[in-house]
């Protein structure tokens, strides 16, 4: 794995859950974390793929946003094979699934734990954004009280209710 990205996460999404999608990548990012989100990576006369490429290797860790139009994407299922292709058995943490609706989870991402997002909840965006951090913004953030940051230690005893 490399030891260095430029994104610590990558969303993917159906583009019909944008606004959903946008609202949750700019609250990420306004806490600190570097996001690869579509609409601000890809600009006109991009080619598509080749971004969404760069991006998916240039990203620590995949949130493939899970919902019945993302399951009917072949954009967002391409984006979760190339993650999990990578690293099957996800021991490195870079594939962090995220439920937006109650879209029956079929296939490869049903033996994963996933954030629960139907209701938006404070508990479950701050098991996300700790999921999302890269270690060095980790052990910035040690001893800092108003860092939303969580501290490895906290992050090891969550790991159960993260990943079950």
């Amino acid at each position: 794995m490399r030891k260095t990205f430029k994104y610590d996460v990558f969303i993917s999404h159906s583009s019909i859950d944008k606004p959903e999608v946008r609202a949750l990548a700019e609250r990420l990012k306004n806490d600190g974390l570097r996001v690869w989100f579509d609409e601000w990576e890809i600009n006109i006369g991009d080619m598509i793929g080749l971004k969404i490429e760069q991006g998916l290797e240039e990203s620590r860790a995949l949130v493939p946003v899970m919902s019945t139009n993302a399951f009917a994407s072949d954009w967002v299922m391409l984006e979760r094979h190339t993650a999990i292709y990578r690293d099957p058995t996800n021991a490195q943490r870079r594939f962090i699934p995220l439920r937006l609706d109650d879209a029956e989870i079929k296939g490869t991402p049903k033996q994963f734990a996933y954030i629960d997002w139907k209701m938006k909840d404070e508990s479950q965006y701050d098991k996300l954004f700790a999921a999302c951090q890269s270690p060095v913004l980790l052990k910035k953030s040690l001893g800092k009280g108003k860092s939303k940051a969580i501290p490895c230690k906290i992050l090891q005893a969550q790991n159960s209710s993260i990943w079950g």
